[in-house]
């Protein structure tokens, strides 16, 4: 099985998510956008599309000129019935090729937060049966209105949009279940500063955090992960008795 990674941003890699793809036996194809990395116009080479984070505002075409590829990528996978799942900006940019809108948000979410699962996500294949679910690392400042027809999956009193689903197969996730220690480790390495002057409680408690946190984290991200490559694999052997 052949997945399409499309990487937003270099400190943003698949990490746990990756790890469950890699264990379910499939192969990720990255693509880097940002660098120039051409994205597939269709989705005939690859069974799965992952589209990942990073600090782009995903309705801003202009600064970011690759993203119509991206919003045209998913909505090739989507009519070709293939699972996609979209992981912070991946979620935002999900929502907004399907015909909901992203906008900036009123309260930024940083470090490890409660998230409530809601009723649907009990009869969801992704979600089911993980309930109450861990705390999960958030690193956004944005949020966007579910598709016309999308199911609430989770949601927090900050943002309550936190995971949706738009059919079979097609997640978008506001969380970043995919991240290891060293990726957080990464993020605040890289803007020690701005992350201790802007948020001050999440600069001094993150290594607790990441020590309470991370191990339910890691259980729920390999737990979805499996799962949503089970999707991959269904997809793909309907697609090939078809043929």
């Amino acid at each position: 099985m052949k997945i399409l990674t499309l990487q937003n941003n270099d400190r943003t890699p698949s990490g746990l998510i990756g790890a469950a793809i890699a264990e379910a036996g499939g192969v990720e194809d990255t693509r880097f956008p940002e660098r120039g990395d051409a994205v597939p116009a269709d989705a005939s080479g690859h069974d799965g599309l992952l589209v990942l984070g990073g600090g782009q505002f995903a309705g801003d075409d202009v600064a970011h000129p690759y993203l119509p590829a991206e919003l045209a990528a998913i909505r090739a996978f989507a009519a070709a019935g293939k699972p996609v799942l979209g992981i912070c900006l991946g979620a935002q940019l999900l929502a907004r090729a399907l015909g909901g809108t992203v906008r900036r948000h009123h309260t930024p979410e940083v470090g490890f937060t409660a998230i409530a699962a809601t009723e649907a996500a009990e009869a969801d294949p992704l979600l089911r049966g993980l309930s109450p679910l861990p705390r999960l690392m958030h690193w956004h400042y944005d949020t966007f209105d579910l598709p016309q027809g999308a199911t609430l999956l989770a949601t927090t009193p900050v943002c309550a949009n936190q995971a949706f689903t738009a059919g079979p197969g097609l997640y978008g996730l506001q969380f970043h279940l995919e991240v290891t220690a060293g990726i957080v480790e990464g993020w605040v390495d890289a803007f020690p500063d701005w992350t201790r002057d802007r948020f001050p409680d999440f600069f001094a408690t993150y290594r607790d955090q990441l020590a309470n946190d991370l191990p339910g984290a890691d259980r729920f991200a390999r737990q979805v992960g499996l799962r949503w490559m089970e999707m991959v694999r269904a997809a793909r052997a309907g697609s090939q008795r078809a043929a």
